[in-house]
């Protein structure tokens, strides 16, 4: 337990936060963002996060801000829940953005209700994996087999071992940092399996939200602070400026090459030109 605390901290640390410098602005063939649903940001290491998800910080609004580019009050989804009789998302997503410029998308998530993300048209590939049938490690397993099979461009990886430790044991336990002290393993399968690929590539690591008890959805710091870090065509080191969970999506489809959609409230998390 001890060790996996301090990989975790020396892999968060080391690249805490990250944009793309100024020599790598030409697009990465691959993109890959693993969300650990329920992810705290200052569950594994004594450090102080700043990147913020929106409101309700509950699992279907986050991700859809995550993804689509905007906050709760543009997107108008306030649920935690879905069914396939409700249809799909109809805004745009890094998914739907990708896609019309002819990319290949895929998704592996731990719940069914974010398939809502995920509309067939624009997502090629979709798995549901749920917790705790397949923990982090599995779905890591899965999603990288299929990385180095399809090549996917856009690659969506959902884990919820911390949210439902979060629920069972309560945030912040003992139960909990242990599933969050297991992310390192669950990065580096995801790490390994694109450098294999030889190819440039951009992994971002973020969270849909925290949490503090046995509950989330509030506006309390515990649940909207979440980590946002990078790995790949990145340049190491703090920000120097503030992260919003819709900035993702923007700094997906723009690390991909692709225009950001007018009317997108989040902006590329990149280093202004000539470096930091």
């Amino acid at each position: 337990m001890r060790r996996s605390l301090w990989l975790l901290a020396l892999l968060l640390a080391a690249v805490l936060a990250a944009g793309l410098p100024a020599a790598a602005r030409t697009a990465v063939r691959h993109v890959v963002v693993l969300s650990a649903d329920g992810a705290r940001a200052d569950a594994g290491a004594a450090y102080t996060w700043s990147a913020r998800t929106t409101l309700p910080s509950t699992t279907l609004p986050s991700h859809v801000s995550m993804l689509s580019g905007v906050g709760t009050a543009v997107h108008g989804v306030r649920v935690n829940t879905w069914s396939p009789g409700q249809g799909y998302l109809d805004r745009p997503t890094a998914f739907t953005v990708a896609a019309g410029a002819g990319m290949a998308t895929a998704a592996f998530v731990a719940k069914a209700k974010l398939r809502y993300l995920l509309p067939p048209a624009a997502v090629r590939h979709v798995a549901v994996l749920p917790f705790p049938r397949a923990d982090q490690a599995e779905v890591a397993r899965r999603a990288a087999s299929y990385l180095e099979e399809a090549r996917p461009h856009l690659l969506f990886v959902h884990v919820a071992d911390p949210d439902a430790e979060g629920h069972r044991a309560g945030w912040m336990s003992e139960p909990y940092r242990r599933a969050v002290a297991r992310l390192p393993d669950t990065v580096q399968v995801l790490r390994d399996a694109l450098d294999r690929l030889g190819a440039a590539y951009l992994l971002i690591l973020t969270a849909d939200h925290g949490g503090h008890g046995r509950v989330h959805g509030s506006a309390d710091p515990q649940d909207v602070t979440i980590p946002w870090i990078a790995w790949g065509a990145v340049s190491p080191g703090p920000l120097r400026r503030p992260v919003v969970t819709y900035d993702t999506a923007a700094t997906v489809v723009a690390a991909l090459g692709l225009a950001v959609p007018a009317g997108w409230q989040g902006t590329p998390v990149l280093l202004p030109a000539g470096g930091p």
